[in-house]
């Protein structure tokens, strides 16, 4: 699976390809990361993203498969469709009840999610959580699924707020099983008991699409104060130097004292354990990083 020596032409008959499949991709950093690290490693493979509409996704799948693929990272919205096709699980894709990363191998083709992992890596770097620590999220969609397990991983406290209080109710279960202590689910519309909530946290995440073309979160998430983490698993998708945030959510954490972080950290950290599923090989983390941020500053 090496690649040619340098000056040999590549790619060659013998590349094989790993693939993002979503709908949309093209604002995807993930061939930056990924390519970088392939050829850090000297690795004849290559990483494409395929816009991948959902009536197609079973003949894009068993395509790749029969064409020699090595494996698939999976996006929006195709993470719990594509649990069908799967002939095998990890546990982890089982609790989170999708899955983000394929592999094709011997026995068919298997499933598992990086997201969990990739984003607990992220806290531990970032903001250095503790068991204990009170973290509490906004949403109710797949990227909450992966947060609160997380969450349970890190042996945090966690709260749930979604506008669907049986949907809050059910993450709050499900990071409880993963391990979370003092589950919460709280009705976004009741602004009191999100204020408390907000106010007892260390660490607050936005695990929606809210603030991506500027829009703001409910009011207590703009109102953090020092000590507290402003977390958004969004990341900068135009041009800017590193730590320029783009999301009113961030900035409204910074004006105020309070810390903000952005969520490259956990796409390197999933696309790091993907990486590693695919070739056994340890991922070079900070070549990834580094291709992300290089990407993100000259992004036109």
């Amino acid at each position: 699976m090496s690649r040619p020596q340098d000056g040999a032409p590549w790619p060659t008959a013998a590349t094989r390809p790993v693939a993002l499949l979503g709908w949309p991709v093209a604002q995807s950093l993930s061939p930056v990361i990924h390519n970088a690290a392939f050829r850090e490693q000297d690795l004849d493979l290559v990483y494409l993203a395929l816009p991948c509409p959902p009536e197609a996704l079973r003949r894009v799948v068993t395509s790749l498969g029969e064409v020699g693929g090595v494996g698939a990272n999976v996006t929006v919205p195709h993470k719990q469709d594509v649990v069908a096709l799967c002939d095998r699980q990890s546990p982890e894709a089982e609790l989170i009840g999708a899955v983000n990363t394929l592999c094709w191998d011997a026995d068919g083709l298997f499933g598992d999610n990086t997201d969990a992992v990739g984003l607990a890596d992220a806290l531990r770097a970032d903001v250095a959580v503790a068991a204990g620590d009170r973290l509490v999220l906004l949403g109710t969609g797949g990227a909450a699924r992966a947060a609160v397990v997380a969450a349970g991983r890190l042996g945090c406290r966690l709260t749930v707020v979604g506008r669907r209080p049986d949907a809050a109710a059910a993450l709050a279960e499900l990071g409880e099983r993963a391990g979370a202590s003092d589950p919460r689910a709280v009705d976004v519309a009741d602004g009191q008991a999100v204020a408390r909530a907000v106010g007892e946290a260390r660490i607050v995440m936005n695990t929606t699409p809210l603030g991506l073309r500027g829009e703001d979160l409910p009011a207590a998430f703009h109102g953090l104060h020092p000590g507290q983490v402003a977390y958004d698993l969004l990341y900068p998708r135009t041009p800017s130097a590193p730590g320029v945030e783009p999301t009113p959510f961030l900035q409204a954490a910074r004006e105020r004292g309070a810390e903000a972080f952005h969520g490259l950290g956990m796409l390197v950290g999933q696309a790091a354990a993907s990486y590693e599923r695919w070739t056994g090989m340890p991922a070079p983390v900070e070549v990834m990083s580094a291709a992300a941020l290089a990407a993100l500053t000259h992004r036109s």
